[in-house]
């Protein structure tokens, strides 16, 4: 079975961030998945070439309050079910654990209600998850619908027709974790969010606080680092 895509989405302001983001991913995330990138204006770089770019339209029509839009327009033109949603700033830190990325793309493919398979510690880490068995070697957690974040948007497998029935226009990333989370708690019979005991995937996130013009590199590995910055995928910063 092939890897589900994964789905990042972008936008003029943070375009830089997809070089240190490209390299991050062929260098912990082997063998590579499709990378559908959304945003605007086409970068003027090179991306590696599992890495496909789709363009939303001119970035002046999706400021931020109107995010969702934007991911919804995507959602739309997408032909897969199943896929990973992650951020153009979500750098991963180690090497993804492939297997269980595609035995929980497997089990979502299986059993379409869930809505969200988190593959961070996310769920985990709640407060408010609960074991649910398991699927091949992966440990399964349960997300409590009443627990805060239960629409977080870390990185996770996501299935389109649920996330579709929680976006709602105008509203931005952290609006979307907000006020997404009550909206998928009142589909709590009808959908589930799960996660892992033992996360597949670690990231950090370059802009906390959503500063594009600052990174926050201390969950980087130190060589990271420096391999990046003499490739000069870190100049954009002054780095």
């Amino acid at each position: 079975m092939a890897q589900a895509p994964i789905y990042v989405l972008t936008s003029d302001k943070y375009l830089e961030a997809l070089r240190p983001f490209a390299y991050l991913m062929e260098k912990y995330w082997n063998p590579q998945p499709v990378v559908i990138v959304g945003g605007f204006s086409k970068p003027q770089f090179s991306l590696p070439p599992n890495f496909l770019f789709h363009s939303l339209g001119g970035f002046a029509s999706f400021p931020l309050n109107k995010w969702s839009n934007a991911l919804i327009k995507f959602l739309m033109v997408q032909p897969y079910e199943v896929f990973g949603l992650m951020l153009e700033d979500y750098w991963l830190t180690r090497t993804v654990d492939v297997e269980a990325f595609n035995i929980a793309s497997a089990y979502m493919d299986q059993f379409h209600y869930v809505a969200r398979f988190d593959l961070t510690g996310d769920r985990k880490n709640s407060g408010f998850a609960k074991q649910y068995g398991t699927a091949g070697k992966v440990r399964l957690v349960i997300s409590d619908p009443d627990s805060q974040y239960h629409c977080s948007l870390m990185c996770a497998l996501w299935r389109k027709e649920h996330l579709l029935r929680i976006l709602v226009e105008d509203e931005t990333p952290w609006e979307i974790e907000l006020n997404g989370t009550p909206r998928l708690r009142e589909l709590r019979d009808e959908v589930i969010v799960l996660g892992t005991e033992d996360p597949p995937l670690h990231h950090t996130l370059a802009f906390r606080g959503g500063d594009s013009g600052k990174l926050l590199l201390d969950e980087l590995k130190p060589e990271d680092v420096d391999e990046m910055r003499s490739l000069g995928l870190l100049k954009h910063w002054g780095l």
